[in-house]
């Protein structure tokens, strides 16, 4: 094995709307680091949100099949699309959609990558939790796993799903739904997953994988990202709590597919973390959403099944 093999392949494990692309970005200009945004969750939507067969009939599944399409007949969604791809196609970093399999993915991330030390790779864990056979084989692995409180994600993600798949007419607040609008995404299992993986993970690939919540993150990274580098072997500077917030270099050093890493800096929701120069501390305590985001039914269920898993991991957080 060669040495170029030898790079420490440093995974973040997340659940949605945990501020994970603030952490990628910074880890992007680190020094001797490459990043892999979202393989395992690319080929995750290979297999549901593109794959014409998955759950048919399923109303749900249809619906979100009928608004995919309807995207696709708007004008000026095509003319972003477009625009997309032909800025993809200008960069080797980007691969085709369709390559994304797992198996692909492993064999990918098992590659060796001259001159680089560190390999971060940020993902779902619902898109590698049911396919652990599928994570790279005899190369240094760590693993991490970003959490934040459920009031916060699943309101940040419904707000998000308002949008989502109707960007040109956003859904109401009380009509969207936060899990059947996003069907693909299992939401309600969220948290169930993340914690699942975490005990594996902890008891047969890595036992001292470290969990960092993200309110942590964002409110005291002077504190809690130099910690993560000393435990991760990584050697931190303070020009690591600052970062140029040029898309350009996202779309030219970040490993991934095009939808992953260049259209979320089309959309109103996620270009903001795309554009970023820093962690944004939170406006609101841990554990508080926007007062206009009001907790409906389906919200109240998730976040109080979420909230013991939560809990455990939070107890072990990095401090």
């Amino acid at each position: 094995m060669s040495d170029d093999s030898q790079a420490l392949r440093i995974f973040t494990w997340i659940v949605p709307r945990v501020n994970s692309t603030a952490l990628t970005k910074c880890m992007g200009f680190v020094e001797d680091t490459v990043v892999w945004m979202e393989p395992y969750m690319t080929c995750h939507l290979n297999d549901t949100f593109y794959n014409p067969e998955w759950r048919k009939g399923d109303p749900l599944a249809e619906k979100m099949r009928k608004d995919v399409d309807s995207n696709l007949k708007d004008p000026e969604i095509m003319k972003m699309f477009e625009s997309g791809m032909a800025k993809a196609a200008q960069h080797d970093n980007l691969f085709p959609q369709e390559n994304f399999t797992r198996q692909w993915v492993k064999e990918k991330l098992e590659d060796s990558e001259p001159g680089k030390k560190f390999i971060f790779i940020k993902d779902q864990s619902v898109a590698i939790s049911d396919h652990l056979e599928r994570l790279p084989e005899n190369v240094p692995t760590r693993h991490t796993f970003l959490i934040r409180h459920p009031r916060e994600v699943y309101t940040s993600w419904k707000n998000m799903a308002t949008l989502a798949l109707h960007p040109r007419d956003p859904l109401p607040w009380g009509e969207c739904h936060a899990a059947n609008d996003m069907y693909h995404m299992a939401v309600p299992e969220f948290y169930q997953t993340q914690y699942r993986l975490w005990k594996h993970v902890k008891e047969h690939i890595d036992h001292e994988a470290i969990v960092i919540d993200g309110h942590d993150l964002a409110s005291n990274p002077d504190v809690i990202l130099p910690k993560l580098f000393e435990k991760l072997g990584i050697p931190f500077k303070e020009s690591y709590l600052e970062w140029s917030g040029d898309p350009e270099l996202v779309y030219s050093t970040w490993k991934g597919s095009p939808v992953l890493v260049i259209f979320p800096s089309y959309s109103d929701i996620t270009s903001r973390a795309v554009h970023c120069t820093k962690f944004e501390a939170p406006k609101n305590p841990r554990g508080v959403s926007k007062p206009e985001w009001e907790i409906t039914d389906e919200l109240k269920e998730y976040i109080e099944g979420a909230m013991p898993f939560y809990e455990e991991m939070y107890a072990e957080r990095l401090t």
